[in-house]
Parts: structure tokens; C-alpha cells; sequence
């Protein structure tokens, strides 16, 4: 079985027709890329919370299909979903930022991904507007968490 059969396979076992879903794969040299694309109702059977359903399924394909993939990055997407996640939350790291250059005070995450993490500390490094700012992370698996702040000295 490939791995586009799987993604098919799954979407029929969770009650969708042929009609109402669409996988679509993008190979390169250095990834494998999935998408499905299904009604919007249906999204959250994929993504779930905080798109750890969606994190789960990559990972199981990972592992699933290990010597299809190689040293091939897997991503899987749903309905654009990492786009619009990505974009939220650069925006609400932005918004976060000039808060804390207008307030001096710092703000903790509640909780964010290995990935949301990454994006934050890049956005910041990357925008000079944020150049007086540091992100850190501290702490240790779902207990990890992220601090913007001022720099000091």
C-alpha cells in the first residue's frame, strides 16, 4: 500500500464517499508532500485540537511507511490548514511583540508546539522591528513553554 492509499483509506473508514474527498500528493527530491481536501464540516475528524489529530496522522504515516519515505520529509495537510494556522498565529505573535516593546512586560505562551515554537522564535529573529525583543523556551514535553521579553542590558 502507498501511502496515498492509505490517506484514502482512512478518509473512507471515517464515513466520507469518493465525491466528497480528494488527496493530492506532491514529490520532490528532499519531501512528500499530502494534502486531502474535504468539506469544511468534516476538517476537524483530521485536525483536531490544536491539530494534534492531524500531527498524529503524520507521524503514523512516518513511521508506517518509513522505507517509502527514506530521508524524505513527510508533511500532511487538511484543507490548507497549516497555511492558516501559520498565518494566525504570525499574526498574534506580531501583536504579542509590539505589547510587549509598548509594556516592558514579558508574555508567557500557555502552550504552543515544537513547531509554533520554532516559528516564534524565527519570526522574531527575522523582524528587526523585534530586535530589542528574545523569545525563550524553558521547561520539558508538554510542559515547554515560550517567553517573549525584552532583551536585557
Amino acid at each position: 500500500m502507498k501511502i496515498e492509499e492509505y490517506l484514502i483509506s482512512i478518509c473512507q473508514h471515517l464515513g466520507l464517499v469518493d465525491d466528497q474527498f480528494k488527496v493530492e500528493m506532491e514529490k520532490t527530491d528532499e519531501a512528500i508532500n499530502a494534502k486531502i481536501v474535504l468539506p469544511e464540516e468534516e476538517s476537524g475528524l483530521f485536525i483536531g485540537y490544536h491539530g494534534e489529530t492531524l500531527q498524529a496522522i503524520q507521524r503514523m504515516i512516518r513511521i508506517s511507511f518509513y522505507e517509502e519515505l527514506g530521508e524524505k520529509r513527510f508533511k500532511l495537510n487538511v484543507n490548507d490548514y497549516r497555511e492558516q494556522r501559520q498565518d494566525q498565529l504570525k499574526e498574534r505573535i506580531v501583536n504579542i511583540a509590539q505589547r510587549v516593546l509598548e509594556t516592558g512586560e514579558s508574555y508567557t505562551f500557555s502552550y504552543l508546539s515544537a513547531h509554533d515554537r520554532f516559528l516564534t522564535h524565527t519570526i522574531l529573529a527575522e523582524d528587526e522591528r523585534f530586535a530589542d525583543l528574545e523569545s525563550k523556551s524553558e521547561g520539558e514535553g508538554r510542559d515547554r513553554y515560550l517567553s517573549i521579553q525584552l532583551k536585557k542590558g
